[in-house]
């Protein structure tokens, strides 16, 4: 099949108990096509509640696995099968396997970068299949060149903040007891994400600015994790766990700036969220990440450890007007360059302009 008409089978795994970015980012995607009268079907194995009573309300018909949906839907045909995160590989591997099925147009959005894939082997004979792949940085597109992905069969996607409505900063502040300044960190606690980076700084950062907090949202997906926050127990040290999306909402429009230590990213999301609440952003030196923060525009980018990324923190922290004016410029890039219409734009535009494939891609092992 060709062109843009017909159904799409969107396919993700989910984290289950946490929703992740990437999770966050094919359900909107769900979303938005749904909403511009896209027939979309999602196959969204160990989802998070939010995402499958979110993608009901928007009557998205949704399915767990693949035999419910061959069983419901017999004579299902989608011309584009749209797989999303191969940080969780199973199901784009199985949506390698439902395109063969239909005879559709394979696109992947992998949502992570390399470095956090757990089966590198499996995820890269995933991008190789796909007849589309979707990349939101030029880094991104190298790596997948590095893969094998023909330049031909790749895509740019612009990024989107998942803020909905209404925040209220002093809500938050007045939730938590929180009066003066503080360093947000938002992710899932693994050591890629720099966590124990960023706890390793707080000391650092405390003999110059001891007044200055740290809230850390997240789940605790490495083991060690409460372990490690325990070990650095402090009154000024707010670990908040997993909490709702308007909690952490309210979080990044209070606080003084956003802090990811990150060495193994894409394009957080998190990092247009803090953007569109004017606020700036501490970025690990992930591959691209230069690209991705403008560093010394809208944020600052750091080396690894903790004695360069509490130096960078008190930099910002310790000059109020530079990092408002930093914040307001990532304000003015989220407005002029991001958001959801771009990003369906993107999409629609791909399934369209991308032939059928023209042979059947085998399944990865």
């Amino acid at each position: 099949m060709t062109g843009g008409a017909g159904d799409v089978l969107v396919v993700f795994t989910g984290y289950g108990g946490t929703q992740a970015g990437a999770e966050r980012m094919a359900v909107r995607a769900t979303q938005g096509l749904a909403a511009r009268s896209r027939r979309v079907t999602a196959l969204v194995g160990a989802a998070h509640p939010d995402t499958v009573a979110s993608l009901r309300t928007a009557g998205v018909p949704l399915y767990t696995d693949v035999e419910q949906l061959c069983r419901d839907r017999a004579g299902f045909a989608p011309s584009v099968v749209h797989a999303f995160d191969l940080a969780r590989p199973d199901g784009p591997v199985e949506a390698v396997r439902l395109a063969r099925r239909y005879g559709a147009r394979l696109v992947l959005t992998p949502c992570s970068a390399p470095q956090a894939w757990p089966d590198p082997g499996r995820a890269g004979e995933v991008c190789r299949a796909a007849d589309l792949v979707f990349a939101l940085t030029a880094a991104e597109v190298a790596a997948l060149r590095d893969l094998g992905v023909a330049a031909t069969r790749i895509r740019r996607l612009p990024s989107a903040s998942d803020l909905a409505g209404p925040v209220d900063a002093r809500r938050f502040r007045r939730r938590y007891g929180i009066d003066g300044p503080f360093v947000l960190f938002v992710g899932r606690r693994t050591a890629s994400k720099g966590y124990r980076t960023l706890l390793e700084a707080m000391a650092l950062v405390w003999r110059q600015l001891p007044t200055t907090r740290f809230v850390f949202v997240g789940p605790d997906v490495d083991p060690e994790a409460a372990g490690h926050f325990a070990t650095y127990a402090d009154p000024r040290l707010h670990d908040l766990g997993t909490v709702d999306e308007q909690t952490k909402h309210d979080a990044v429009a209070a606080c003084e700036l956003l802090c990811l230590p990150t060495v193994a990213d894409v394009f957080p999301l998190v990092f247009v969220e803090a953007w569109t609440c004017g606020r700036p952003v501490v970025s690990g030196a992930f591959t691209g990440a230069y690209e991705v923060v403008r560093h010394g525009v809208d944020g600052l980018v750091v080396p690894p450890g903790p004695v360069p990324l509490a130096a960078g923190l008190i930099e910002l922290l310790g000059d109020d007007v530079r990092r408002r004016r930093l914040g307001a410029a990532g304000r003015r890039r989220a407005e002029r360059s991001f958001g959801w219409d771009r990003v369906l734009d993107a999409y629609e535009s791909g399934y369209a302009s991308t032939p059928g494939p023209a042979t059947t891609p085998a399944p990865p092992r």
